[in-house]
């Protein structure tokens, strides 16, 4: 059985596998090695909701996790890292930011490890691990689910990357200088292990060079608070935001070097590693196997949910939920019914700038009603103890969320 990286970069666009004007020959080299999803749909605009989607092949209402923190995956829901366990896999999850092990996304772990937000793998935490790959120290077979915090602000970009040369923005040189730290952890993964590179959600950038220091100059100068925040996530579905980059690397079950431009989804990882494992899929998942889409262009056909669960602690009326299918993206707010819905032909408008719902009332209702299905089978919410959320918003506190 092969080892399995699941590396996961945090608020890592679509466009940074390429299309980023920015150097990255470790990522290019993966790209040359695998199957590229070039129109991978994230399930939440949210860290902690996208992981637990990611683990179990099923949207958000499903498996129970809504927001950031306090809320904890349905019991009655395998995940991968069970499943690979009880097969032979010793699995291990090395993460941080919200993801800790309150919200349920442990579950199935052998090792379930949580550092500061601040530790990177340049620092001595990733250089032991990388160490311990590359001298097959994991008792094998291992799954490995590797959840990096360099491209979600303040952004990590180390000494040798700073400046415009390494880009226009901090993103992308933190992107550069990523991209260099990644180089010697793949070097030491066996070239027969499978490895997916995933980013849990998107960013909303300011990519012009003077834009970007005026905006952070009067950040600096007024403070964030007096400033209106115009990079980040979680506050809507648009394109920036659940696009996402996908890429599989499996030798001898994946054909190198393939390009896939099909709308395929976060739900859809869990199915596809199974798939490639040769490991039975569960029946009842919301994601399916991409394999043959890579491996025999099928086309699957697939369209997605999607949702934004808004600030911590916001009011419900900030919520969003919606439907892109390959043509068109349809969005709501739930809990705000004055709020009008909105409908996008992605086809003739890629920017989402031109709401056409009131030309196009029966597929606003046909996407509506697929969104209302979703929302059907919606858990029953596992709410926390009072002693576990005092952890989660202390962890969110220290990440800046709450006050």
């Amino acid at each position: 059985m092969p080892n399995v990286l699941l590396l996961l970069v945090d608020c890592m666009r679509a466009d940074a596998l390429g299309g980023r004007d920015v150097e990255t020959p470790t990522l290019d080299s993966l790209r040359a090695r695998g199957v590229r999803f070039e129109q991978a749909i994230a399930s939440t605009s949210t860290t902690t909701p996208c992981v637990a989607s990611m683990l179990t092949g099923t949207y958000s209402p499903r498996h129970g996790v809504r927001s950031i923190g306090g809320e904890r995956l349905h019991p009655t829901l395998a995940t991968l890292p069970e499943l690979l366990r009880d097969a032979g896999y010793h699995t291990i999850a090395e993460v941080t930011g919200p993801l800790g092990p309150e919200s349920g996304v442990d579950r199935g772990f052998v090792e379930y490890n949580v550092r500061p937000a601040s530790v990177y793998l340049s620092d001595e935490w990733g250089q032991e691990l990388i160490r311990r790959v590359r001298q097959r120290e994991l008792p094998e077979p291992w799954f490995l689910f590797l959840h990096l915090w360099e491209l979600h602000t303040p952004r990590k970009v180390s000494a040798a990357h700073q400046g415009r040369d390494h880009g226009g923005n901090r993103y992308n040189r933190a992107l550069a200088s990523l991209d260099t730290t990644l180089a010697p952890l793949i070097a030491a993964v066996p070239d027969d292990s499978v490895m997916v590179v995933h980013g849990d959600h998107g960013e909303r950038l300011i990519d012009g060079y003077f834009a970007y220091r005026w905006y952070r100059l009067q950040r600096d100068l007024l403070g964030p608070g007096r400033v209106q925040k115009r990079e980040g996530h979680e506050s809507d579905v648009y394109e920036v935001l659940i696009r996402v980059p996908l890429l599989v690397v499996a030798p001898e079950r994946m054909p190198a070097g393939t390009r896939v431009g099909q709308l395929v989804r976060q739900i859809d990882i869990m199915a596809t590693l199974l798939d490639l494992l040769d490991h039975p899929v569960p029946p009842d998942l919301d994601g399916v196997s991409l394999v043959p889409a890579a491996f025999a262009g099928v086309d699957l056909e697939l369209e997605a949910f999607v949702e934004a669960c808004g600030r911590v602690y916001g009011k419900p009326t900030e919520r969003r939920h919606g439907w892109r299918t390959p043509h068109w993206k349809y969005i709501a707010a739930p809990f705000a019914p004055d709020l009008p819905e909105e409908l996008y032909d992605l086809e003739q408008d890629p920017e989402e700038r031109s709401n056409v719902a009131a030309a196009h009332p029966e597929m606003l209702a046909k996407l509506r009603s697929r969104v209302s299905d979703v929302e059907a089978r919606a858990a029953a919410p596992e709410t926390l103890s009072a002693d576990e959320q005092a952890i989660v918003e202390q962890r969110l506190r220290d990440l800046g969320y709450l006050e």
